[in-house]
Order: C-alpha cells, then sequence, then structure tokens
C-alpha cells in the first residue's frame, strides 16, 4: 500500500486537523500518540483527504441508455380503475423500436419489481424514505427483456426496502391476494404477484433475497423461479445483501417461466454474484424445450424437516406429499429424506440477514465488483433520523438488530454464520447426488388476513412469523428453487376462502432446466385448481 503524504499545498477546503485524528482514535480505543506521531498523522490524513476529494470531483461512470432505441412514454402513477388492485407502482410504454417480432418475449407484456432501475421511470422501493428517485441507468435485465421484443408497462408495487414477506408495508397501501380479498399477497415481490397473476401483464420480474419471489407466487396461485445465484445478473436491482440478492421470473405457467428465464439469464460481465459455472447469454440453455422432456427414472426428495416446521399448517404438508407422490405415475420415484441442516438455514440468515443488510442501508457494505447505483446512494444517505422515522417496522427492526449486533456480538459471528451456508449447500448438495430435485412447502403454512393498519409491531411480526421458513436457505446456499401452485385449500380464518398451496421444487446450481422438467410433469398432467 502506498503512502498518502499531504501534499506541499493544501487545498483550502481541506478540513483536517489535530482533532481528526485524536477523535477518531479515541473512537478506536486507541490512547494519544506523542506529538511528533501526531503531527504525521495529521499530515498522512489531509493526504488521503485530497486523493479522496480528487476522485469525489470526477465526474461517475454511468453506463448510456439507448432511448431512441428503447423510448420511454406514458410515464406516469396510474390511480383509480387503472390501479384498482394498489399493485402498479408506476406505469410506462417502454420497448423495442427495431423489433422484428422475433424475438424470444416478442410482444409479451413486463412488469419490473420496484426495485428494478428504469431510467426515466421513478423508482419507490416501497418507501417514504425514498421519495424522489429516478434511476439514471437501465438494469442489465431490462435491456435483455427489451431486446427478446417485451413490452415493459410498468413497475409493480413492492413491500417497504423489500424486508417483508406480506403485502401491507408499501408506503402506497396494502395489496389484497387474487384470490381472497384482505388476505395477504406476499411479498416482497407483491404487486408482480398479483399483476401476473391477474393477468395485467404476461410476464413479471420479481426480486428475492428470502423468498421474495417464491412467497408472492405460492400465495396467489403463479410459478415462481428464483433462480442459481448470479444466473440472472442483479446489475442495476436495488440489493439488501449481496449473497441473498437474487432476480427472477415471476408467470401464470412453467413454460412462460422457462422461457422468460432463457432471456434474462447469463453472466453479464458486471455482477460480481455470477460464480463458477454461469453461462454466457449465448450459452443459456432451452429451458422451455429441456421442461418437455418428462421425468421418468427421476427420483425425487421430499425434506423431511421441510414438513413441520414451526406455525405450520399440516394440511399444507399434506397436500404437498399428495402433489409429489402423483409424479410416480409419471415414472419417477418419490420418498421423504432428512437432511437436519435444513432445520438451522433460518438461523443462520437473521444472522447474514441482519447483520449484512443493516450494512448495506447503512452504505458500509465494500468489496464488491460492478455497479455501484450511486444516484440511489445520494437519496438514501446519510441515513438521518427523520428517514428511519418513517422507515416500516421492518427497516427499523433490522438496523436495531444490525447496529447493536456489529457492536456487541462476538466479532466472527458473520464468518462463521457463512461457513455454516457452506455446510449447509453441502447437505443439500449430498442429498442431489442421490435425487434429482428435492421437494418442500413453499410456505409452511396458508397466507394469513392482512393486519389492521393500527396494528402493533408485535402484531405484524406475529403475521408475517414462519413465510421464509422452507424459502430462505435456498437463497443462502444460491440453489435454485422454484415455486409450483398445486392445490387450494381453506383458510382457518373462514373455511369458505379458498388458498392456494405452493409446492418448492429445488436443484444444484444451474440446473434450473431439471426442475422446470419436474413442474412441468406436473402441470402439464394435474389441475392444481382442481387437485385434491
Amino acid at each position: 500500500m502506498s503512502s498518502t503524504l499531504a501534499p506541499s499545498t493544501l487545498s483550502p477546503n481541506n478540513p483536517i486537523t489535530e482533532s481528526s485524528v485524536t477523535s477518531t482514535l479515541q473512537k478506536l480505543g486507541a490512547s494519544k500518540p506523542s506529538q511528533k506521531d501526531l503531527d504525521d498523522y495529521t499530515s498522512l490524513l489531509s493526504g488521503i483527504w485530497e486523493i479522496w476529494n480528487k476522485v469525489d470531483d470526477v465526474p461517475d461512470y454511468i453506463p448510456a441508455v439507448d432511448e431512441e432505441r428503447f423510448p420511454r412514454k406514458n410515464v406516469h402513477r396510474p390511480e383509480g380503475d387503472e390501479n384498482k388492485y394498489n399493485a402498479w407502482a408506476w406505469k410506462a410504454d417502454v420497448q423495442d423500436i427495431n423489433s422484428d417480432g422475433t424475438g424470444l418475449l416478442s410482444g409479451k407484456t413486463v412488469c419490473l419489481k420496484d426495485t428494478v432501475a428504469l431510467k426515466g421511470v421513478p423508482c419507490l422501493v416501497g418507501t417514504d424514505v425514498i421519495t424522489d428517485w429516478t434511476p439514471n441507468i437501465d438494469a442489465t435485465i431490462v435491456t435483455r427483456i427489451l431486446e427478446a421484443g417485451g413490452v415493459i408497462t410498468g413497475k409493480a408495487v413492492c413491500e417497504n426496502l423489500s424486508l417483508w414477506g406480506v403485502s401491507c408495508s408499501a408506503n402506497t397501501g396494502p395489496i389484497s391476494n387474487i384470490y381472497a380479498e384482505g388476505f395477504s399477497a406476499g411479498g416482497s415481490s407483491s404487486g408482480t404477484g398479483v399483476l401476473v397473476g391477474r393477468g395485467e401483464v404476461d410476464l413479471g420480474i420479481g426480486g428475492c433475497q428470502g423468498g421474495s419471489i417464491r412467497i408472492p407466487s405460492s400465495v396467489n396461485g403463479i410459478v415462481g423461479m428464483k433462480p442459481t445465484h448470479g444466473l440472472v445478473p442483479y446489475t442495476g436491482v436495488v440489493g439488501l445483501e449481496p449473497i441473498l440478492d437474487h432476480v427472477g421470473p415471476m408467470t401464470r405457467t412453467v413454460l412462460d417461466n422457462a422461457l422468460f428465464l432463457q432471456a434474462i439469464a447469463g453472466y453479464d460481465g458486471i455482477d460480481d454474484r455470477s460464480t463458477s459455472g454461469c453461462p454466457s447469454p449465448s450459452q443459456v440453455p432451452d429451458y422451455k424445450q429441456m421442461a418437455k422432456e418428462g421425468i421418468k427414472g427421476f427420483k425425487i426428495g421430499i425434506i423431511k424437516e421441510s414438513l413441520d416446521r414451526p406455525l405450520s399448517d399440516s394440511r399444507v404438508s399434506d397436500m404437498v406429499i399428495k402433489a409429489a407422490k402423483q409424479l410416480e405415475e409419471l415414472g419417477a420415484v418419490v420418498e421423504e429424506v432428512s437432511i437436519p441442516d435444513h432445520i438451522l438455514a433460518p438461523d443462520l440468515w437473521a444472522v447474514i440477514g441482519r447483520l449484512g443488510a443493516t450494512k448495506s442501508l447503512l452504505g458500509e457494505s465494500n468489496g464488491r465488483r460492478g455497479l455501484a447505483m450511486n444516484d440511489l446512494t445520494e437519496k438514501l444517505l446519510p441515513l438521518t433520523g427523520d428517514k428511519i422515522d418513517k422507515m416500516f417496522c421492518s427497516g427499523t427492526n433490522t438496523l436495531i438488530n444490525g447496529v447493536w449486533g456489529w457492536e456487541n456480538m462476538p466479532p466472527a459471528l458473520m464468518g462463521k454464520a457463512t461457513n455454516l451456508v457452506r455446510k449447509l449447500r453441502d447437505s443439500y448438495n449430498s442429498a442431489l447426488d442421490n435425487y434429482d430435485v428435492l421437494i418442500t412447502p413453499t410456505l409452511p403454512m396458508l397466507p394469513t388476513k392482512l393486519p389492521p393498519q393500527d396494528a402493533s409491531i408485535r402484531t405484524l411480526m406475529e403475521n408475517a412469523a414462519g413465510v421464509s421458513l422452507n424459502t430462505s436457505a435456498f437463497n443462502l446456499t444460491g440453489l435454485p428453487a422454484l415455486s409450483l401452485p398445486i392445490a387450494f385449500l381453506p383458510s382457518r380464518v373462514d373455511d369458505k376462502t379458498q388458498l392456494p398451496v405452493g409446492m418448492q421444487i429445488v436443484s444444484k446450481a444451474y440446473a434450473e432446466g431439471t426442475i422446470y422438467q419436474a413442474a412441468y410433469a406436473w402441470e402439464k398432467n394435474f389441475d392444481w385448481k382442481t387437485f385434491a
């Protein structure tokens, strides 16, 4: 590391004094240095400030967006009948004027979770903490959708800062389940789940850190794929914690999901979440064709530990077992498999999710190679008290937990959790050496009734408890996981209200094609709306 000696002449606005050094050392718990050392440290800090200030004055590098080829039209916040389900954050019309109609997504309408950057279209991220952010870039997946002939019709509401699994936290108000007014539409990709499920768009993009693609897919009866970590570039999407961040397709059918994934997948040369094995866009498999290959000879393992989670509804577990067993009719072997480490996954998420998200919210996450969304950072930070006061309780609680944890828990806690995630992944992979796919209930229970607007923090937390018990493991491990609708069950709140049940299908990294085979085999041969 080179030294940073102060220049002979300092900038007039150089703020460094001796107290800058002494106060910093005091915060670190170090003793006051000798005057000679203090003079030297002050000079060195003055020197590094000069360099930092020079870099800060250099114009940012912002990737260009071809707005002539992909013009942004009719950008507006929809009201009234145009947004009667409260699921649209913004509407727009963005498409490729050079499209020849032959692209994978030609003519298909698409909504984006309102964490995906679309230049010129405001982004709410479900919160009042940021009130006037209009991104200056397009996410990689935006470009890929448009180049494939897709028509982006707007941004779907997401839960507050993407930190909630029940559809009641967005600053724009609650969203109801498409099958039951007043029940949760899941989260955090709640708006996408509703818009896709109701047919307002053909395809939707969801984001996922602990289950936020699969949870709203499960409770609204659609198909949601959380791909292998990094398979779909996260470039230009608001992140929470790089270990957990995923983005993927939400659709009404398996084949549409497979087609959509093919259009958006592949390393983009920017996102460092992509790791060994990630294909380039030209090498992405034809998932739709793979889905049709059948499952004769498949071995399918139902994870025993996923069936009796805290707060679980035994009817949900029984229905998932029944649905999985139907695959035996199609030539598969289906049996239970024990993976004891599955039980620890939510606890590991509680370490990495809370500590990691806190660093991101405070602007202290580092060590990344990729595209920094500096225009968002400038809106969010500094995270002052008045901004925290506007947060939904999930954000405030994350910060309380994270700040206290970093200051008071053992310094190796984050590292230990990271190492244990490797053990968790090895446990799943060991099982997947013997099985083509693994199965769990997506949620251990049916969607809950939305809490009242004046609900206490405790009531809100109880309302959301348990939703990610089976999904968070696969954000941690990065393994691909899909939620497939399999049945309706009557609500415990009102037995006349029928709510969807989702089955989660998991496989090894980059084995999305195998998951689609199992999912399509079930979808093709059984009608989930009448299955019982």
